[in-house]
């Protein structure tokens, strides 16, 4: 039915005052109809994290550590905070939700450098984003969703944009246990 509709169209277009596009027309449509297909299928085939198979909802179950190097911690915005003045220091990811193979869902943790709970809650991941829900010290419910910029076995590259403070944060985890 849909290509039934283009054909009319391009008839009408013909017939009409616009009849100087229809060799335009005549050349995409056929060129459009090859490269859409292909597109779509370069677009989904090339996944973030998905080219070599592994999956963060596998990877992410255990103990993770912030970097503590020069560029392991970036913040940009309207902030007074330096990296080595961010709080969070250790992120405990359990597997004691659900997996399906793609998304991981379960609690975590996360720690100071003193080895004080700051936060735990909720945890949703897959290959391109971690979402942590938790309550914070004021007793309000919260939720950072980052984007996964990439990872390995036993690191994590994330990025969190805080528009309301119009602060981007990306960090480096580094795996310290399974």
């Amino acid at each position: 039915m849909y290509m039934r509709e283009i054909i009319n169209y391009l008839k009408e277009i013909r017939s009409s005052h616009l009849s100087f596009l229809f060799p335009l027309f005549s050349f995409l449509f056929p060129l459009s109809s090859f490269l859409f297909p292909l597109s779509s299928f370069l677009f989904f085939s090339c996944g973030g994290g998905d080219d070599d198979g592994r999956r963060l909802g596998e990877l992410i179950v255990g103990t993770w550590q912030r970097g503590w190097g020069e560029e392991d911690v970036i913040i940009e915005g309207d902030t007074d905070i330096e990296p080595e003045n961010f709080a969070y220091d250790t992120f405990v990811f359990m597997s004691d939700g659900k997996y399906n193979g793609m998304v991981r869902d379960g609690s975590f943790l996360v720690y100071d450098d003193a080895g004080d709970v700051l936060y735990e809650g909720q945890y949703r991941c897959d290959n391109s984003n971690l979402r942590l829900e938790f309550v914070d010290g004021t007793g309000k419910k919260q939720k950072i969703l980052a984007q996964v910029l990439s990872f390995t076995d036993d690191m994590m590259t994330l990025r969190y944009e805080n528009e309301d403070y119009n602060v981007t944060v990306t960090l480096i985890l580094r795996k310290s246990t399974p």
